[in-house]
């Protein structure tokens, strides 16, 4: 609750991700190395290239920060996911109202689902071309290092997720925008209710109760705001 009174968000490490092939959503055909060594005079063996540019996708991880959001407010799996079995909170940005020149405009995605991983082999052997000759913030592949980023197995799907990716020493970064609302469910306890008012209140913005509705055919909430 701390961060959400500052209006920060905690950035993560990929590698305490819950899912194992996050940041690996890409994969290359090993023969095409051969081609690559050969035709760029490296004299290096298949193997090495291979092991060369798995150690280069792990280790572009590790100064990588994200944040994870989700375009689905009453997704019942997420609550039951990340927010602690519906008895924690969710908050909401928009995100509209960034510029368009923002930091968080420019590294803000939306993951890719997809059946299979990204096969990349022909984009790396076009990267490699012009690897060699470039360096520096430019350099090809870096853009393709951040694109594995954003794919994930269809399975996930449901979550609808989107994306803040930062290289950043720090794990807390302050939003340039406040939250439009707070949620919580009826099975937030009264002590973290309380907390979660203040933090409204200081933010100056809503804070609403979802009630799983009764008498109704379909799995939907009543919001009610949470007064004071």
């Amino acid at each position: 609750m701390e961060t959400s009174e500052q209006n920060m968000i905690y950035m993560n490490d990929a590698e305490n991700f819950n899912d194992p092939f996050d940041c690996l959503g890409v994969w290359w055909d090993t023969s095409i190395l051969k081609d690559i060594s050969e035709k760029q005079g490296l004299n290096f063996s298949v193997d090495y290239l291979d092991d060369h540019m798995d150690v280069m996708f792990k280790n572009a991880l590790t100064p990588l920060k994200i944040t994870c959001f989700s375009s689905e407010l009453y997704n019942l799996p997420l609550w039951g996911n990340y927010a602690e079995s519906g008895s924690g909170f969710v908050v909401e940005y928009n995100f509209r109202e960034l510029n368009i020149d923002s930091e968080f405009t420019k590294y803000l995605y939306p993951v890719i689902y997809r059946e299979e991983r990204e096969d990349i082999s022909k984009v790396l052997k076009l990267l490699f071309e012009v690897a060699v000759k470039e360096q520096g913030e430019f350099h090809p592949l870096l853009r393709l290092l951040f694109y594995k980023n954003l794919i994930k197995h269809i399975s996930w799907s449901y979550e609808r997720e989107w994306r803040l990716l930062f290289l950043e020493n720090d794990n807390h970064v302050k939003l340039p925008i406040k939250p439009t609302a707070i949620y919580i469910t009826d099975r937030c306890n009264e002590g973290n209710e309380d907390c979660l008012k203040l933090i409204s209140q200081k933010l100056n913005c809503d804070l609403i109760r979802l009630t799983p509705t009764r008498n109704n055919k379909s799995f939907i909430f009543t919001e009610a705001l949470v007064q004071d």
